[in-house]
């Protein structure tokens, strides 16, 4: 049943993966719906537009457009995860998020697109879909950006059959998400 896949999620989790100091820890019935969360945390809407890899899942276009925005699709390299140099070309005054997805539990290239997106100021959500548990220079991925979103689909690292996280080390975003998953804002 489904509660006791959320309890074995939350019971493992923080102990396989999450063991940060200060990581925050928040499940969802789905990857979809973390991801929709996640977005709506950092407050993106009509008007919008988040970057996304041309290599991804439906699931991801979907939550960016429930959310109202716009998807950007930026190439991809010859590890199937974006390319910085699309990235840079991509980006206008309404962009507001991009989503670094690790493909096949490999690590994008972190060091340029935190750079990149530092530069302007664009909000980062790690999609580690098929990327639980990897490192990027010793440090787990999905704790690089403002939130890690994790999904336990059928298949997945994890399955749960469904299922879905969301990580932060921020306590203001990590209190919104809290938040807005128990008010059910859609």
């Amino acid at each position: 049943n489904g509660e006791a896949v959320i309890s074995s999620v939350i019971r493992i989790l923080p102990l396989a993966v999450f063991s940060r100091p200060g990581t925050k820890l928040y499940v969802f019935d789905s990857g979809r719906s973390a991801l929709y969360y996640a977005l709506k945390t950092l407050e993106v809407g009509e008007g919008d537009e988040v970057l996304v890899q041309a290599y991804t899942c439906v699931v991801v276009v979907n939550a960016i457009k429930f959310t109202g925005a716009k998807p950007i699709f930026i190439d991809i390299n010859n590890t199937f995860n974006i390319d910085p140099a699309d990235l840079e070309k991509r980006i206008t005054p309404k962009t507001k998020v991009l989503i670094i997805q690790h493909t096949f539990g490999l690590p994008a290239n972190l060091d340029l697109l935190l750079a990149i997106a530092a530069k302007h100021n664009i909000k980062i959500i790690e999609d580690c879909a098929h990327s639980l548990g990897v490192k990027y220079n010793g440090q787990l991925v999905g704790t690089f950006g403002h939130i890690g979103m994790f999904s336990f689909g059928s298949d997945k690292i994890i399955s749960c059959a469904r299922g879905g996280a969301l990580i932060t080390n921020d306590n203001k975003i990590g209190d919104k998400i809290k938040k807005l998953s128990l008010l059910c804002i859609m």
